[in-house]
């Protein structure tokens, strides 16, 4: 199944709330600068992990998706991304719903629980996100099809 890649500033995507930061107010004295991110996220739980994701520069074709009973929350923050996002819906991947899109740096993601995604990959070398999440497994799916991003 071919899905045409298409810029996050162009799409909307159920599920899924989207921030570019570029345009975020930074407080700044002497010695720091603060930026807040205007994407908040709510946690089912208190028990919350953080780490960067790093990816490389791949194919965008993607057989098989991840879903948490628990939202994540991303912040792009070096490299362009092209990642999957595809709704369940009575618990099997909806094929139709399929989305590749592209993320560039200074964007914040929350993706929400439920949500069917798989990890992006570098449009060129490489891509960095912090990701924020709860405590939490990654169950996944295999799609009835591969989708290939064009």
């Amino acid at each position: 199944m071919k899905v045409k890649i298409q810029d996050l500033k162009d799409v909307t995507i159920k599920g899924v709330n989207v921030a570019f930061t570029d345009t975020c107010e930074a407080y700044k004295e002497d010695f720091f600068e603060w930026t807040a991110f205007p994407v908040v996220t709510q946690f089912k739980t208190d028990k919350i992990m953080s780490g960067v994701l790093q990816g490389w520069h791949h194919t965008p074709n993607f057989s098989v998706i991840e879903y948490h009973v628990d939202a994540e929350q991303f912040y792009f923050f070096e490299g362009t991304a092209l990642m999957l996002f595809i709704d369940i819906v009575d618990g099997k991947p909806a094929m139709d719903t399929a989305q590749i899109v592209r993320i560039p740096a200074g964007t914040q993601l929350d993706i929400a629980a439920g949500k069917g995604h798989f990890v992006a990959v570098a449009e060129g070398c490489t891509f960095k996100a912090v990701v924020v999440s709860p405590v939490q497994e990654a169950p996944r799916m295999d799609l009835a099809e591969t989708v290939y991003g064009e």
